[in-house]
């Protein structure tokens, strides 16, 4: 509900009245002292952090982790990259990162279905058949899953910059993560 600013002003006015009229109240340390022109008051300033901000501090860390990371990395199809999607009818934006050898994968996946459901479609009397079953994980990536663990590890063990922008990134999550649940929780207006 919504008051509006002539009444909140009465309001106010019968607020301050009532208590300049009650002894008892104008009697209460700090609700009325007098102050002089010549004298300095002190100032209070409220920041407040906004979840958007707080999610852009995480995806910033994040990048220059993955920065420093891909600076030291002698590998590169386990170089990390991250793009951000955002799926028609929906305006939530979703970021994920993989490997270049990942990305690579699933081009390469990608171009043999579109090739196979093509030259099944192109098959006399296959006009009607459904294309082919998506690829399963690459046993490459599997393989290579290890590589990259001990790789990063290695990389963490032997770089402190390196550590510090985890430590960095690991304490931007833990802000955001803080503060979801109290945005969450508020109720729509």
């Amino acid at each position: 509900m919504r008051i509006p600013a002539d009444y909140l002003i009465l309001i106010i006015g019968l607020v301050i009245g009532s208590m300049e009229a009650c002894p008892a109240l104008a009697a209460v340390p700090g609700t009325t002292v007098p102050v002089s022109p010549d004298e300095v008051l002190d100032e209070v300033e409220v920041k407040g952090v906004r979840i958007w901000q707080l999610r852009a501090a995480v995806i910033k860390a994040e990048d220059r982790v993955i920065a420093r990371y891909n600076d030291l990395n002698r590998d590169d199809d386990l170089d990390i990259e991250c793009l951000s999607n955002t799926p028609t009818g929906t305006r939530l934006s979703f970021r994920y990162c993989r490997t270049k050898l990942q990305k690579r994968t699933q081009q390469d996946d990608s171009w043999n279905w579109i090739s196979s459901a093509l030259s099944m479609q192109l098959e006399p009397g296959m006009g009607t058949s459904p294309p082919p079953p998506l690829p399963e994980t690459p046993t490459r990536l599997l393989e290579r899953m290890e590589d990259y663990k001990k790789n990063l590890a290695t990389l963490l063990q032997d770089d402190p910059r390196l550590r510090e922008l985890v430590k960095e990134h690991s304490d931007a999550r833990r802000r955001y993560e803080a503060a979801r649940p109290k945005i969450m929780a508020k109720p729509a207006r």
